[in-house]
């Protein structure tokens, strides 16, 4: 998931954006279930656009929805898909995991779930280096698929590198590091984003002299120790799914764990209604949230929310307010962490740890 694409749709906050999300299947032959759910779900956008704006002033809208639909292609779909449509936005999204059926009309876009595929770590990159050639694969869960453009796969100018991989001498260090350094660059010029994560795989002397050598080390979210010249790219991602896996697994454990931290620090939020206020004041560093949890509500005065939504007009309320207090969050520089339903059961399903 691209965060510059998720940094666009929420800069949105103009009435009507169109969400249309869905599960999918991949394979065969219940991937044809997808073209079934998705033409039902078009026709369900349009008939509320309809109902709301009227037939002729939704008519654009609706053609673009039906034009954006008419592009997927319903045998390599993922696990979940998004469509979002307003006056100047025709986007799809692939999504690695299944989302809940919903089509949402609202003021801004319903991106919890693209938040939620950026935390979860489901896509990145591996980096397969030896003494004289890198590949880079790009990978979203255990699929792995190899880059081949943008100067990938790279080969090592030094031809010294091919004689004695044995050899360490200084020379031949400083040699190794500068490819490394050019390999890191090429990367980081075509590749890097906000959420890009990196896990390179080596034996273990070119993992140290890659760190070393490396401009921008905060990336390299994992490594993978061993020899994988001749391991296919579908065994590497497999391999490499297994680490990304384990470390998204440590870091939500993390989170509740800093939610403890964050008791007896006094730093500690829970409840949609205390989240919503500290969100808007800019005070949240990390929104801990249960994957599932959402709620309609109203924006009050004074950051503060309304729950109760039966006196107001339907353009009026946030189908889901979770989705909307993780962009804030977002967007104001926070972390949003998604975790198992019923771990938060204690803070209402929905807790913020604060700056201050």
């Amino acid at each position: 998931m691209d965060k510059s694409l998720l940094n666009k749709l929420m800069e949105v906050k103009e009435y009507p954006c169109v969400s249309i999300l869905l599960p999918t299947h991949r394979t065969a032959p219940d991937n044809q279930k997808n073209a079934i759910r998705l033409k039902k779900l078009v026709r369900q956008a349009s008939d509320m656009l309809e109902k709301d704006l009227g037939k002729r002033e939704s008519k654009g809208l609706v053609d673009k929805i039906g034009k954006l639909a008419a592009k997927v292609d319903i045998s390599r779909t993922l696990d979940g898909l998004a469509l979002f449509v307003n006056k100047d936005i025709e986007q799809m999204v692939d999504i690695p995991f299944r989302v809940k059926e919903r089509v949402i009309i609202d003021k801004t876009f319903a991106t919890r779930d693209l938040i939620k595929s950026i935390n979860r770590g489901t896509d990145y990159f591996v980096l397969d280096l030896s003494l004289h050639r890198a590949r880079l694969i790009s990978c979203f869960r255990e699929q792995a698929n190899e880059i081949t453009q943008n100067g990938f796969p790279m080969q090592s100018e030094f031809e010294m590198l091919e004689l004695n991989p044995s050899d360490f001498s200084r020379e031949k260090k400083k040699q190794i590091k500068e490819f490394f350094n050019r390999v890191d660059k090429v990367f980081l010029s075509n590749y890097q984003l906000d959420s890009t994560k990196l896990v390179i795989a080596s034996v273990q002397k070119n993992l140290s002299l890659y760190r070393e050598a490396a401009d921008s080390k905060g990336i390299i979210y994992d490594q993978l120790e061993g020899n994988y010249e001749a391991t296919s790219v579908h065994d590497l991602g497999k391999k490499a799914w297994e680490v990304v896996r384990e470390k998204n697994k440590k870091e939500r454990h993390s989170a509740l764990n800093e939610i403890q931290n964050a008791i007896s620090a006094q730093k500690l939020a829970s409840g949609i209604t205390e989240v919503w206020r500290f969100a808007n004041e800019g005070r949240i560093d990390m929104l801990v949230v249960e994957e599932d949890y959402n709620i309609s509500a109203a924006s009050g005065n004074d950051n503060n929310i309304i729950l109760d939504v039966s006196d107001f007009p339907d353009k009026d309320i946030m189908p889901d307010a979770v989705d909307e207090v993780a962009e804030i969050v977002v967007n104001k520089g926070g972390k949003v962490v998604f975790v198992d339903n019923g771990t938060l059961s204690k803070y209402h399903k929905i807790a913020a740890i604060l700056r201050y």
